[in-house]
């Protein structure tokens, strides 16, 4: 699977600058940071509300292509998962978390990735805020459920909120809403929702009766 030019330009601007300190040899940064992309793309599966990847990724470098201090580089690598994340509409189930370790068991110029999921706490990359109500429920999760379910992402005890509602997500740069065949609709500023529509900041959505202005984060 090859990455798109406009992720791939994305990820150089990420690990630029990062010195030999880091990476010796012949390895450069942003084959690395372009492995576990392409590993995250191997290891993508299907939760029902779209793909998602995993968000651990266990780097093994040959001792002569890692140097000291890999703090920073961990750090964009970290980075680089959250952005393609992003881009490529995932879901994570928790944060970013690459480690860099050094053995001799691979071979100098090559690398060995190991994909995991690990459950853990995100920022919020919007939130949804009551028009006329105290609640103010932040979307966490890329490809956010929200619904009447006890499994939604975001759950509403609302009676016209159905049990799976509408799916909420990051994509291609922007951010979107989907209805999932409610019983009474998602809308966006007044106009019923079919296709996946765009959310913008100051957006009103309606689940069923239930209204929510639309923030990014």
């Amino acid at each position: 699977m090859s990455l798109a030019r406009s992720l791939e330009r994305r990820i150089e601007q990420l690990v630029e600058g990062i010195g030999t300190k880091v990476f010796r040899g012949q390895l450069h940064p942003i084959e690395v940071a372009i492995r576990i992309v392409r590993e995250a793309e191997l290891a993508l599966t299907n939760t029902g509300v779209g793909p998602a990847a995993p968000n651990a990724f266990a780097v093994s470098l040959n001792p002569a292509d890692l140097g000291d201090d890999a703090d920073q580089v961990v750090l964009r690598l970290n980075k680089v998962v959250a952005e393609a994340a992003r881009e490529r509409g995932w879901r994570l189930e928790g944060p970013p978390l690459v480690t860099l370790t050094a053995t001799s068991n691979v071979a100098e110029g090559a690398m060995a990735v190991e994909t995991a999921i690990r459950p853990g706490l995100l920022d919020p990359w919007g939130s949804l805020i009551e028009t006329r109500g105290p609640r103010r429920l932040h979307l966490t999760k890329n490809r956010s459920l929200v619904g009447r379910s006890r499994r939604a992402d975001v759950m509403l005890g609302d009676e016209t909120v159905s049990r799976t509602h509408s799916l909420l997500w990051h994509d291609a740069g922007g951010m979107w809403i989907q209805d999932l065949a409610s019983s009474n609709g998602t809308t966006v500023n007044g106009g019923m929702v079919g296709e996946p529509a765009e959310l913008h900041d100051g957006d009103v959505i309606g689940f069923g009766e239930t209204r929510f202005g639309f923030r990014s984060s």
